[in-house]
């Protein structure tokens, strides 16, 4: 016990390196080795980026994030995602999300057309999906930089169930101006190559907590993070969305099928642009 409050002492705290260089972490402020190493990460894509590099990623799902160091770090990304497990609507709880508004209103959100499971997903109009017909461009949308996912918890009401991991990936966004088919085309993509584990939280209380965590490069772990976390934004809410529910934001688009038939029996199938 010090004159802040209870405290662990420091006997807990262990730093390791693994055999392939990356950096593991046990004990008290854990939070800090996640920060470290996304300055890291974002110090080594200053030197030396990728080929055709539109910036560092940082796309990220934890139980809650107020940290403001980390908030700081990842401001700096050019495109970066957090989703967090939808908030209640108590006093104290609007008052934690109206902290992380500016966060949340950033301009350095997720390029959905860089992940092929979020193309043709766009926002629901009027509780509906989007309906596209001849001449309509597919949609392209901006996810913003923090968002929620799943259940609103009532006052005294029963466990909902909620999202619970606290994981961060790192990547870096490229662009290319051929198709699969050599074709001109505007093509942009994400390489995952560095991904966070552990039991912390993104909240400045976890630092005082006994927490694990450690930074990986494993192929295999890359790729199922990526799919997880993409899946994440397509299934999210604004941060203090309206639903109790779980009610993702971006749907798939429709298509006016009787709009198309109309305009192919009258131009057959050419450009509608044209």
């Amino acid at each position: 016990m010090n004159e802040a409050g209870p405290e662990f002492p420091a006997t807990f705290d262990q730093e390791f390196v693994r055999q392939d260089g990356h950096h593991g972490y046990f004990g008290r402020n854990v939070l800090k080795g996640l920060v470290d190493g996304m300055e890291g990460f974002l110090e080594e894509k200053r030197r030396t980026p990728g080929l055709r590099s539109m910036g560092p990623v940082a796309l990220g799902a934890f139980l809650w994030f107020d940290d403001q160091e980390l908030a700081s770090c990842l401001a700096r990304f050019a495109h970066t995602c957090v989703v967090v497990s939808k908030q209640g609507r108590s006093k104290r709880d609007l008052e934690k999300l109206s902290k992380l508004k500016p966060f949340a209103d950033g301009e350095n959100g997720i390029l959905a057309g860089a992940f092929a499971e979020l193309t043709g997903l766009d926002w629901r109009e009027n509780d509906r999906a989007k309906v596209l017909g001849p001449g309509s461009p597919m949609p392209d949308p901006v996810i913003p930089p923090l968002r929620t996912i799943g259940f609103r918890r009532q006052p005294k009401g029963d466990m909902v169930p909620f999202l619970h991991t606290k994981i961060m990936l790192l990547g870096e966004m490229w662009w290319h101006d051929e198709d699969a088919l050599g074709g001109v085309a505007d093509v942009v993509g994400f390489r995952p190559e560095r991904l966070w584990v552990g039991s912390a939280n993104a909240t400045y209380r976890s630092r005082s907590s006994l927490e694990f965590g450690m930074w990986l490069d494993d192929p295999q772990a890359l790729e199922a993070a990526q799919t997880f976390l993409v899946q994440l934004m397509a299934h999210s809410e604004a941060l203090d969305p309206d639903s109790d529910l779980f009610q993702p934001e971006l749907l798939p688009v429709d298509f006016d099928d009787e709009a198309f038939a109309e305009y192919v029996s009258e131009y057959g199938w050419g450009d509608p642009d044209a």
